[in-house]
């Protein structure tokens, strides 16, 4: 049975310079693959099928900007897997996980716009996401899911 989550990406360092987290999520969607820190609260119960929001939060923007689907459970990240990552924290990180699936929105979701219609969210006076995994509901995903289909209709 699938579950759900939200992967919490942040803005990184490299050589002295800030990559914003939008840049580290690009990275990550293109070559399909997540890195994470093996001691991370939820790593172990991530598995294939799982599905997954990505959410930016950084200085410059912050918001869920794409979604995805795991194509196996974590596994120790792979030399070829190590040469794709750039900057700190993820340079440190010594898990991977795969997707089938990954995509960037056109238009970040803000918190605002689905914190009422969200159980995970709902009557959370300040909404700080802490770690890089967070487990919510399936409603909660298709809440998501649904406020990305609303947000691409108003484009047209």
């Amino acid at each position: 049975m699938s579950q759900y989550w939200i992967f919490i990406v942040k803005d990184h360092q490299h050589l002295g310079r800030i990559i914003p987290a939008r840049e580290v999520l690009i990275n990550r969607v293109k070559n399909k693959f997540w890195s994470l820190n093996s001691r991370a609260r939820y790593v172990r119960k991530l598995g294939q099928g799982d599905h997954v929001v990505f959410y930016v939060a950084s200085k410059i923007e912050r918001g869920f900007m794409g979604r995805g689907i795991l194509a196996g459970e974590p596994h120790p990240i792979t030399d070829e897997q190590r040469f794709h990552i750039i900057g700190m924290p993820s340079e440190a990180f010594d898990y991977t996980v795969e997707f089938s699936e990954a995509e960037i929105w056109g238009k970040p979701i803000s918190i605002e716009e689905v914190k009422d219609k969200m159980p995970y969210l709902k009557g959370r006076v300040k909404i700080i996401f802490r770690g890089s995994i967070i487990r919510i509901s399936e409603e909660d995903y298709n809440t998501l899911i649904e406020a990305r289909k609303l947000k691409e209709l108003e484009k047209t």
